[in-house]
């Protein structure tokens, strides 16, 4: 119900009278170049995504390498480390004064060549974003690949070199089609993820174009313009479902797919082997490392340095601050009870859609939680602030459990889906309170969904820094807003240490809920 009243609102200013009046000529000069250069941002991002991710889906599935499962523990990363520590990293490297042009003038120094000013400065850019957004969500297509890719069964890859193709033609023709549909809906995913991205749009979007996303902030916060504001809102959202749909399209295609090749395969991960593999390897994984994981631990590095030293002067400061404890309880309340209301909202939904629809065949019940995809939380924040003027923690966790609500519903619902339907009619038979067999076989069979789901939704409640910015609640501080302040305010080495306890916090749960899947 929160979902549905803050989209509304934040479309009614639409229909208000004052104002300037809305025409043709004002929707394209205003509307149309945020939403072109959105849509460029987020489809080159996504681009990237699967350039690196689908290669290294293939060496994390087939091969077995140093770093192999530390590399897919970090698949956490896109959807539970704040995208502010994401830009935190990025700005320690890449950076004008960042750790790498440092690096690049030592060698220049050392060389003799000297360097007249910084060599890398892409960050502030329109590639600047689509480099970081690529990198920072390849991790969510090589994930998804990956699993599948373990089950796929070598029969049908076996018969085509009996006939004498090729490994690339094996991967081309057998491989690639069993796969089409997974990397098509990851694809979808990271779309949608770049087309809401908002805080490193703000941080590094350059003067020469915004996102809707921006838009929306800007028209609400700096303009208080809210007409402007809700056509951007409208707009973004419009395209956003339309991706959404693909995006279901391609999820049914990607479980009708995995039903036919589901099988576990019986042959066992073997090291690299062929010079060919190692250079592709490297190809891989060189990129990954200058603009995955030097950020990461960039952040980590910068927490724990102070006037060029190892030190832990940065975190002493941090937790000298009452404002820290704060925000670090304010994170903890709010992110568990947005949590626990999406978990019980999506464990209803999925039991509601379960009893109704046992054989998945009413298509549209399994797209109504999908729709909240389709809408972000700025857009939401704003329905907010035009509902009831004035922020506050209770709005914050109802705006955050209504958009988390349908990741509470995917775990659990494909955890109801694999009750066997034999052992619910023998407790319906047993029973007649229909309640009896939720509360004695359906439940203690879905606890560690449940629990999954929780840490799922905590980790993205507890990272998003976006909401609790636009809402801008009094005396109320998230820790991810808390350190996006320490950043605005040149406290890098401050906002590192925040970024990296905030982080660990969401990583910490998210892998909760990961083993507990």
């Amino acid at each position: 119900m929160i979902f549905l009243l803050a989209l509304g609102a934040a479309l009614t200013p639409l229909a208000a009278r004052q104002g300037e009046v809305l025409s043709f000529s004002l929707f394209f000069s205003t509307v149309i170049p945020p939403a072109v250069y959105t849509v460029k941002i987020a489809a080159l991002s996504t681009c990237i995504a699967l350039l690196v991710g689908i290669p290294a889906a293939f060496f994390t599935a087939n091969r077995t390498f140093a770093g192999r499962r530390f590399l897919l523990v970090l698949s956490a990363v896109p959807l539970s480390v704040p995208t502010l520590l994401i830009a935190l990293g990025f700005v320690g490297v890449f950076g004008i004064g960042g750790s790498f042009n440092r690096m690049l003038k030592a060698v220049s120094l050392y060389t003799g060549f000297a360097l007249q000013s910084e060599p890398v400065s892409f960050l502030y850019s329109f590639w600047g974003i689509i480099i970081v957004q690529g990198f920072y969500n390849f991790p969510l297509v090589m994930r998804l690949c990956s699993d599948l890719w373990q089950r796929l069964p070598q029969e049908e890859a076996d018969a085509a070199r009996l006939l004498g193709a090729s490994e690339w033609k094996v991967f081309r023709t057998v491989t690639l089609y069993q796969l089409a549909p997974t990397i098509a809906s990851s694809a979808m995913l990271v779309f949608l993820y770049c087309f809401f991205s908002f805080i490193i749009v703000l941080l590094f979007g350059s003067a020469g174009g915004t996102t809707l996303e921006v838009a929306v902030y800007r028209s609400v916060r700096t303009s208080l313009n809210f007409k402007e504001g809700a056509l951007f809102a409208l707009t973004e959202t419009f395209i956003a479902l339309c991706f959404v749909f693909l995006y279901s399209r391609f999820e049914q295609k990607g479980r009708r797919s995995s039903g036919l090749t589901g099988t576990k395969k019986t042959a066992e991960n073997r090291p690299l082997q062929t010079k060919k593999e190692y250079a592709l390897f490297a190809v891989v994984f060189i990129p990954v490392i200058l603009f995955f994981l030097w950020p990461l631990f960039a952040v980590l590095k910068n927490a724990v340095t102070y006037k060029g030293s190892l030190s832990l002067a940065a975190f002493l400061q941090l937790f000298s601050r009452p404002a820290f404890w704060t925000a670090l309880l304010n994170t903890v309340k709010s992110a568990a009870a947005a949590a626990a209301a999406a978990v019980t909202a999506g464990s209803v939904f999925a039991l509601f859609v379960h009893k109704i629809d046992p054989f998945k065949t009413k298509v549209q019940l399994r797209f109504i939680p999908l729709i909240p995809m389709a809408v972000s939380s700025i857009v939401l924040g704003f329905g907010i602030i035009v509902l009831v003027k004035q922020g506050s923690p209770l709005t914050l966790i109802a705006v955050q459990s209504a958009l988390l609500w349908p990741l509470a519903f995917r775990y659990v619902s494909s955890a109801v889906d694999r009750i066997p339907e034999l052992t619910l009619d023998a407790a319906r038979l047993l029973s007649p309170d229909p309640l009896d067999s939720v509360f004695r076989i359906q439940i203690p069979l879905l606890y560690r969904s449940i629990i999954s789901a929780f840490g799922f939704c905590f980790a993205a409640a507890s990272a998003d820094a976006s909401l609790p910015l636009l809402l801008s609640i009094p005396r109320f501080e998230t820790l991810a807003l808390f350190t996006y302040r320490l950043a605005g305010a040149y406290r890098f080495n401050e906002a590192c240490a925040a970024g990296s306890v905030l982080g660990f916090l969401a990583i910490a749960f998210f892998i909760l809920g990961d083993r507990l899947k």
